[in-house]
């Protein structure tokens, strides 16, 4: 079993430039001797090479011909949120609120995931995932006064708040390179956030002091992305994969980005079962300007995480 394999073009090129150097070694016989002995030499090398494929697919392991797989992974995120609220009576805009900084909410949080992909066919891929982020604060304004929406509330006035994010991700992908040891390929599909922001305390509207004044900002965004994956196993029993996807679009009144980088490294402990580690990343702008919500939300988490992966 090889311990690690070269992709099977390489392993071939290499067979026929072993035969090619050969037949140079032997130019000090008569020119039609040397291309008889040539051409018997590159057969002879070309169908030694013809064994690369069979050896390295042998020597990729389970990794690339799963037909299902599963990931459960938990996150581990440095969180940054940054949005604005703007009174939709005045259109006025609100103040720029670091969530972390200002209203107190955890700057890291655990974040569980599950993913599910499937193979139709030899080069095209399904996938659906999904993961959800909560945090709540309750605490006193204590660097400044805060205007959210039509409400302002003062310096040292206790704010009660709350974000949640539920993320689905749905892409497609084809293989344009699809080799035993290693794929890479194109996707496409849609990243959906569902977003909640609460911010409740005493705060003057218009002003009159109103004890309990609440804030709520809820939408759901649909955003199209575009994308690239790759996998290379480069032992039987270990796999790299990576992925990009990326969005930016205006419309009907929303303007957003978006970036979704994740790189693992996979170990096969049998050949159903994987664990491993990683790194991902998602940043997102969007901004609004709209009848139900004016303002902005700069959402950015990335950090190490933990994957249990099943494939069959």
């Amino acid at each position: 079993m090889l311990a690690y394999c070269l992709p099977e073009t390489a392993c071939r090129l290499a067979s026929l430039y072993a035969g090619i150097f050969a037949c140079l070694q032997d130019r000090s016989t008569m020119i039609s001797e040397f291309s008889l002995r040539c051409v018997a030499r590159l057969l002879a090398t070309t169908v030694a090479g013809s064994g690369c494929g069979a050896a390295c697919a042998q020597a990729a392991g389970p990794e690339l011909n799963q037909s299902f797989w599963l990931h459960l992974g938990a996150f581990r995120p440095h969180i940054d949120s940054v949005f604005r609220i703007d009174s939709n009576r005045t259109a006025l805009p609100g103040s720029t609120i670091n969530g972390e900084k200002d209203l107190g909410w955890a700057d890291n949080e655990t974040v569980g995931s599950l993913l599910l992909g499937a193979r139709l066919g030899d080069r095209w891929r399904l996938e659906f995932e999904y993961f959800e982020l909560d945090r709540a604060a309750d605490a006193p304004l204590v660097e400044r006064s805060l205007s959210i929406g039509d409400s302002s509330f003062a310096l040292s006035a206790r704010v009660a708040s709350e974000f949640t994010s539920s993320v689905y991700r749905f892409t497609a992908g084809y293989s344009m390179i699809r080799l035993p040891q290693a794929e890479v390929g194109v996707a496409i599909g849609v990243h959906v956030t569902d977003f909640s922001v609460v911010i409740e305390g005493t705060a003057a509207v218009n002003g009159v002091t109103v004890a309990r004044q609440r804030e709520q900002r809820q939408e759901l965004l649909p955003l199209p992305t575009a994308g690239l994956y790759g996998t290379w196993a480069f032992t039987r029993d270990w796999v790299v994969q990576g992925r990009v996807d990326w969005f930016s679009l205006s419309y009907d009144g929303y303007e957003g980005t978006l970036w979704n980088v994740q790189a693992n490294l996979l170990y096969s402990f049998s050949p159903n079962f994987a664990v491993g580690i990683g790194y991902r990343l998602n940043d997102y702008e969007v901004k609004a300007d709209r009848s139900n919500w004016r303002g902005e939300v700069n959402y950015r988490f990335r950090g190490p995480q933990i994957l249990v992966e099943a494939g069959f």
